[in-house]
Formats: structure tokens, sequence, C-alpha cells
């Protein structure tokens, strides 16, 4: 912080002095530089708190072969990422459903929905509420299990009279 308020300064001074059009040229000099120090910050710090680097593809093998443990931290994990998908409506569906159900799921049924994490959101919407064919590799029970949730369950309680089809007839 400190650093950061002593080189504001500096360079208030030296665009003080050179005037506004050479500040640009300072900054745009100074950019790499911040660059460089950013990356190198990044470097340092481990998004995950721990050495190794953490990598999704393998995150199901990695927690399934360390027991029960290493199950619980696959639930929760799955939890986490069905709540946060980036997009709201598949939020509400995945993250909700995955909460009521998460201590059910096989250890098959974790996979499933794992692999199905792992896919596009709006794709994952379309398959979800029927508005797209489910491809084969995700038409399973946990997709099942999840259409039927949402066909019951929708995010958003529509005002009387209006209505939406799920998957179907346009």
């Amino acid at each position: 912080r400190w650093r950061r308020t002593e080189m504001a300064s500096m360079l208030r001074t030296v665009a003080a002095r050179v005037g506004a059009a050479g500040s640009r040229h300072v900054l745009a000099a100074r950019r790499p530089l911040f660059a460089a120090q950013r990356r190198a910050m990044a470097e340092r710090v481990s998004v995950t708190n721990s050495s190794d680097v953490f990598d999704p593809r393998s995150f199901f093998a990695d927690c399934s072969a360390k027991g029960e443990e290493g199950i619980a931290k696959l639930r929760r994990s799955l939890v986490y990422r069905s709540r946060q998908t980036g997009w709201l409506e598949t939020d509400l569906i995945m993250g909700r459903w995955a909460q009521l159900n998460i201590d059910q799921l096989s250890l098959d049924q974790l996979k499933q929905l794992s692999d199905l994490c792992e896919e596009e959101i709006l794709d994952i919407f379309k398959w979800i509420v029927k508005q797209a064919p489910t491809p084969e590799k995700h038409d399973n029970e946990v997709m099942h299990m999840l259409q039927e949730y949402a066909k019951e369950n929708p995010p958003a309680r529509l005002p009387v009279g209006m209505h939406i089809k799920l998957g179907g007839a346009k």
C-alpha cells in the first residue's frame, strides 16, 4: 500500500512537471512494469492455498481416490460449483437441487454431476428445461433428476396467467 501511494505521488509530480501530454508517455512507459509485477505476484500466490496446482479435469479422480474425506470434499465442491455457474437461472436450479440431493448421490452420480458442471452454462440450462435435446453423454440419472426438479420447482414464480412451456412444442 505504501509503495502504491508513493508511486502515485511520484507520477503526479512527474505529470505536473512534464504537463498533461507528457504524463501519458510516462504512464505508458510504466505499464509493462506494473504488468510484470502483477504476474510475479500471481505466480507466488496460490488461489487454492496449496502448493500443488488445481486441475479441474482430474479433480473427481483425485477426490474419489482419497476415501470418505475426499468424497465429502467432492460433494462440497459440487454444491459450490452448482451454485456458482455464472448464470442466475442455472444457479437457482442446479444449486438448490444439489443442496437438497448431494448427500444421496452415489459415486457414479457424483461423476455424472461433475461432468455436467464442466459444460457450457447455456447448454446445461437448455438441457435441463428441455429447450434442446440432451446429448447422449449427459442423458443420465442426474440429468433426469435435474429436469424433474426444474419442472416442479421453476427458478421464479410467474404472475398468474403467464406460462412458460418447458421442453416441447413451439
